[in-house]
């Protein structure tokens, strides 16, 4: 992997928050599995893994209907509502919808809770690396609801980050370039010296690309090749030190 072009120009690097630092710990199907059990209701994990496909379908329908959905802590909510209601929609018989919607709030109410999340394993070894080079502004540009600095804070991030911009705080959601313009006058810098990282091309990096950021796309999962976008191609954050000409942390391990 090659590093970017005049590496030793960017002086901010942002990141977005969820499947780019964050993950649903242990699971996102296993914490609806919990928290459904301690409600009384009792599903199998393949049953619901089964009814993934129907939810994403929900997911990726009502973003396209309603692109500001991030932008707002109540369009969220609502969002979230539906997801998780598709989700387990078939484990409840029709008399039983208070019963589902009790099981739906408890899961949102879950997932604002910092112990259901985790960071990755190459994160706080990579930000630790680039807060010690001393050169750098940090910052997190992300899609979520006003739980998010509270779960930053508790996973011990906070000491990281210069710069925290959420959607919902701010009635912006990605791809809107407005986010990120924002963003940069927090972080007092043009997107000439900035560098975004997230896990979507179409939100992260279009979007980051539309206020003159470099866009970088982590893809954890391995499932594009480099030729399927026009921006740098990550599968490991450890990759940006490369593509910034920095050393690699020598007690982290790489997980392929």
């Amino acid at each position: 992997m090659q590093a970017l072009p005049h590496p030793q120009a960017i002086r901010v690097i942002f990141f977005d928050a969820g499947f780019t630092l964050l993950r649903p710990a242990p699971s996102m199907i296993q914490i609806c599995q919990s928290v459904c059990a301690k409600m009384g209701v009792d599903i199998e994990l393949a049953r619901l893994e089964n009814r993934l496909p129907a939810a994403e379908d929900y997911f990726f329908r009502s973003i396209q209907e309603e692109p500001r959905t991030w932008a707002a802590e109540q369009t969220i909510a609502t969002f979230w509502n539906g997801y998780y209601r598709e989700l387990l929609r078939p484990f409840f018989s029709p008399e039983h919808t208070d019963d589902l919607q009790l099981c739906v709030a408890s899961i949102i109410a879950e997932f604002a809770q910092p112990r259901s999340w985790a960071t990755y394993d190459d994160v706080i070894p990579v930000l630790a690396q680039l807060k010690s080079w001393g050169r750098y502004t940090l910052g997190i540009i992300s899609d979520w609801g006003l739980s998010l600095n509270t779960i930053i804070h508790e996973l011990g991030l906070s000491a990281y980050f210069d710069v925290v911009v959420v959607s919902a705080a701010l009635g912006y959601a990605k791809p809107d370039p407005a986010l990120y313009e924002l963003a940069l006058r927090r972080a007092d810098t043009i997107g000439d010296y900035a560098i975004h990282i997230g896990d979507s091309y179409i939100h992260d990096a279009l979007g980051a690309r539309l206020a003159g950021i470099t866009p970088i796309v982590i893809d954890r999962r391995h499932v594009l090749h480099a030729t399927d976008i026009d921006c740098p191609l990550i599968h490991d954050l450890r990759d940006v030190l490369t593509l910034l000409e920095i050393p690699e942390p020598v007690s982290y391990e790489r997980r392929e």
